[in-house]
């Protein structure tokens, strides 16, 4: 018992002895001191997001370049940097910050941010960020190694970009990624082009249709007021005059790069006045027809490709007219049959069809 005992404690000494000489090996030994969660979800709590860190920066220690090494939370040693970890919410989506400093002479700190939507994170979410944890720790640690600048120079660690990820079950839908100076100060990263998958907030369009709510050619102006409803504003030149048409649309499965709708809504002509020639001989004669205001009830289905920035948008669907026939001569004759032809292709009504390409602006 004495000699396993003499042995336990000799093994203790040597590693308190040799673990501050570790500055000067190559390894990199980082330590998760702190973990915390201001959110209600049973997939965020602080143990299980201290969980996730742990098993995402063991993952990417497999593939790393360098050799780093986790140290166990109750280890008595010192590492070279600390990492802590806080769950907050970013208005309808959830933030984990990441706060990293140097254990050691001149300190350098870090912060990085991840926005995402689900209550929870998955493997793959956990090992892109703790890939780049590890990443701006070796940073810091190699700029602390560095001799000290002047007084009123402020030491920037590399700013780390922003982090995409695709989807997955439970992952986060999206990760954004922001980064503070040595002194704490955050600042924003200089960030890769957007992969926006869908999400808008407000999109403006030009269409090209047939009895559709923006005519033959028009613009389309759609406010995303939820993720699953948009607000749509239609408008365009017909063969019944100029037309305008508020539209709403329903989203079954949000915001994503395929998405299907459901729309309704009315569509306002606003009448014109035509003109059909009768020549007869050496006579010929000038009818003209009033086409008056006549509003129509739309139903569609369609689709919303998201393309990065930009969109393309089909929609077919039915145009129920409200007013039949709604138009007079000018001379209160009887229709002939010009007349007839004219208002019986020209009216708005029946099968509608349009295609949409435009651009997300914010």
């Amino acid at each position: 018992m004495r000699s396993t005992a003499l042995r336990t404690r000799a093994g203790i000494l040597l590693a308190a002895t040799l673990l501050p000489l570790s500055a000067f090996a190559d390894a990199l030994y980082l330590q998760l001191t702190d973990v915390g969660s201001e959110v209600d979800a049973s997939g965020l709590t602080a143990s299980t997001v201290a969980e996730r860190t742990r098993y995402g920066i063991e993952e990417a220690l497999k593939s790393a370049t360098t050799e780093a090494i986790l140290m166990d939370p109750q280890h008595e040693g010192s590492p070279d940097v600390t990492v802590s970890a806080k769950v907050t919410r970013a208005g309808e989506k959830y933030r984990l910050t990441y706060q990293l400093a140097t254990t050691h002479a001149p300190v350098r700190t870090k912060t990085l941010s991840y926005d995402f939507a689900n209550p929870s994170l998955s493997d793959k979410g956990s090992v892109v960020m703790a890939q780049a944890v590890l990443a701006e720790a070796q940073k810091l640690e190699a700029a602390s190694q560095e001799t000290p600048v002047a007084t009123g120079e402020v030491p920037a660690a590399a700013d780390s970009d922003s982090l995409v990820s695709e989807r997955s079950s439970n992952d986060a839908s999206r990760y954004e990624g922001m980064a503070g100076d040595s002194m704490g100060r955050e600042t924003e990263s200089p960030q890769l082009p957007p992969r926006r998958g869908g999400r808008t907030n407000l999109d403006l369009g030009l269409a090209l249709g047939f009895n559709s709510p923006s005519g033959i050619f028009g613009g389309e102006l759609e406010y995303r007021v939820a993720p699953i409803l948009g607000l749509n504003l239609s408008a365009g030149t017909g063969a019944w005059g100029f037309r305008v048409g508020p539209v709403a649309r329903l989203y079954p499965l949000g915001e994503v790069r395929t998405s299907p709708f459901l729309e309704a809504g009315m569509s306002f002509n606003m009448g014109t006045t035509s003109s059909t020639r009768l020549t007869i001989g050496d006579e010929s004669e000038v009818y003209t027809t009033e086409k008056l205001f006549t509003p129509v009830a739309t139903l569609a289905v369609g689709m919303r490709q998201s393309m990065g920035p930009m969109y393309l948008g089909l929609r077919a669907g039915w145009g129920f007219r409200l007013r039949e026939d709604n138009w007079t001569t000018s001379d209160g004759r009887d229709p002939n049959l010009f007349d007839a032809l004219d208002i019986g292709t020209s009216q708005h009504g029946g099968f509608l069809c349009s295609v949409t390409l435009g651009m997300s602006i914010f």
